[in-house]
């Protein structure tokens, strides 16, 4: 029979959930002992799906001596710790694409880590900075009038500033924990808006927004959407795909949400209502009656939505939603300041029929305008070229081996985060209209590309690759490895896992897989025949720039079944 892998997932997870063992069966009458737990809390918003790192050599960060736990957060950003890791701190992983953040719809954009002390029930941007810099904790509690710095070790329930704070402090935080006393004087600012807020009397305005510091160094007001209905209710969005054929033949249309049930559609065929819904859950927008095309929803603002088709044997092409008119020929007013001496991420579609491609560029803008556009995910795919900005219209000339090709550029909306783009070229080779979204950072566009290839089951972000070595031992059935934050799903090869196939003692993989942490790995083999069943490990891995180190599976446990 072939290796069934739904069998062996069952079994795996059956047999690691008996306290010290790693091998073979066990006797059916035994139980596991219960072990008394302490519930720990991570919170920006409460944070879904994040893992929880012992820090069992305290050294602030999650590395291999250090235990990584298998569950994530739940829903309320809880999770149960034994008594024995609570003795240690504790690092929450925040990990882009899949940590959700209850103060907004999609997941969170950028990787970060928090830590707190041993013994504490929550695990917080100040217990973060608390650990790493007691003194600065002291003068934020100063700065925001807080008497006890004690209140913002807590869940922050008491405290309407510390809430705004601490939600506008995880986007200047990384995944290097004592990065945070780095950023002191943007911390500094971001208060400074909040006690003007206090001051004019505007303090509870803030409580569904945060405050991000832009490329000027100015602390900038951000609406947080919590609710998809909230930004479609009672607005007009211009809609359209970013696939050029695709656009070419559906257009741009308009949808009018009327109510929380009731839009109009409006394409070049004319007007016509629907029903609708909203699966809160999962992001999906869609008709009742199906005349509108079910949407998945990647990236949402106040003023700008991308989306992914989620329609059957059709292209999963994202599409564009703006509140600005998609038809106009009107270019919004720019300067060269917003582009001189800085990067901008292009998403776009860069495939050449309808088939779905979305794609991430680079374009710096030089101060002696001259541009160079890279994809960041192939080096290879480099170009450069020149730049104007010209009766507020931005034209970009790029240079490759068949010449230089002119694409002007009309501004249709803009934030401190993006441009919405039209641009059009009437160059052989890129004919036509096609739009793009620029973002001020590389993380919005490449979480979207994460989402998508989720959704798809595609693969978008490609480029150069890794090479990891694999040494077998004795275990030359191994064939294949399951990779994953978690061992549960590490050892079931069916979940979402990244499977790698070995050659030649070595696994190769995309640099764009893996973001630095720690993870577990399963050797096994997904042919096998017979009643025996069985596969090794898992192993418990780092990943370091995005390589994940060199695999041993000499003293892994055999893991055995039978089918």
């Amino acid at each position: 029979m072939q290796f069934n892998k739904s069998i062996i997932a069952t079994t795996l997870l059956s047999i690691f959930a008996l306290s010290g063992c790693n091998s073979g069966g066990s006797d059916s009458t035994s139980t596991s002992p219960v072990v008394p737990t302490k519930t720990i809390t991570v919170i920006d918003g409460a944070l879904e799906n994040a893992q929880i790192c012992v820090d069992l050599n305290d050294n602030n960060q999650c590395d291999k001596s250090d235990k990584v736990l298998p569950q994530l957060t739940n829903k309320e950003g809880k999770i149960e710790v034994s008594l024995d890791d609570a003795k240690h701190a504790l690092i929450a992983q925040i990990i882009a694409g899949t940590t959700k953040d209850s103060d907004e719809i999609t997941p969170v954009s950028h990787s970060y880590s928090m830590i707190t002390y041993a013994g504490k029930a929550v695990i917080t941007p100040f217990t973060t900075l608390s650990n790493v810099d007691p003194q600065a904790l002291s003068e934020i509690a100063d700065n925001l009038g807080i008497d006890d710095p004690q209140v913002l070790l807590g869940d922050l329930s008491t405290s309407s500033k510390a809430r705004i704070l601490a939600r506008s402090m995880t986007q200047l935080m990384t995944d290097d924990i004592k990065n945070i006393a780095q950023q002191k004087a943007k911390f500094k600012t971001i208060i400074n808006k909040i006690e003007e807020a206090e001051n004019n009397g505007t303090l509870s305005q803030l409580e569904n927004n945060r405050i991000v510091i832009n490329k000027d160094g100015k602390a900038e007001i951000q609406p947080l959407v919590k609710n998809i209905a909230d930004v479609l209710v009672g607005k007009t969005w211009s809609i359209a795909s970013l696939n050029d054929n695709e656009y070419n033949d559906s257009g741009v249309a308009s949808v009018k949400f009327k109510d929380a049930n009731n839009l109009e559609f409006t394409d070049e065929d004319g007007t016509y209502s629907a029903t609708y819904s909203i699966d809160k859950d999962n992001n999906f927008v869609a008709t009742a009656d199906g005349d509108v095309d079910t949407q998945k929803i990647l990236y949402v603002s106040s003023n700008l939505i991308i989306s992914a088709m989620n329609v059957a044997n059709e292209p999963n092409d994202l599409i564009i939603w703006s509140t600005k008119n998609l038809n106009t020929q009107i270019s919004q007013p720019v300067t060269a300041n917003q582009f001189v001496d800085k990067t901008w991420y292009m998403l776009l579609d860069d495939s050449d029929d309808s088939t779905a491609k979305p794609a991430i560029f680079s374009y710096s803008f030089n101060k002696n305008s001259s541009l160079t556009t890279t994809e960041p995910f192939d080096s290879t795919n480099s170009f450069t070229g020149s730049w104007l900005i010209n009766n507020n219209e931005l034209t970009t000339i790029i240079n490759d081996d068949e010449g230089s090709h002119t694409f002007k550029n009309t501004i249709i909306e803009q934030s401190s985060d993006y441009m919405v783009i039209k641009e059009t070229s009437t160059d052989y080779n890129y004919p036509g209209t096609t739009y793009a979204v620029l973002f001020n950072n590389q993380a919005n566009p490449v979480n979207i590309l994460k989402q998508w290839d989720n959704f798809t089951n595609h693969t978008s972000i490609t480029g150069p690759t890794i090479t990891t070595n694999v040494n077998v031992a004795g275990h030359n059935d191994i064939t294949e490895l399951s990779i994953d934050k978690t061992e549960a799903d590490a050892k079931n090869p069916d979940s979402d896992s990244p499977t790698i196939t070995i050659k030649n003692g070595k696994v190769t993989y995309l640099d764009s897989i893996f973001t630095d942490g720690t993870y577990y790995v399963m050797g096994y083999n997904p042919n096998q025949n017979g009643h025996d069943l069985y596969a090794y490990g898992p192993l418990k891995v780092s990943v370091i720039n995005g390589r994940v180190q060199d695999l041993d599976f000499t003293h892994a446990p055999k893991i055995h079944a039978i089918d």
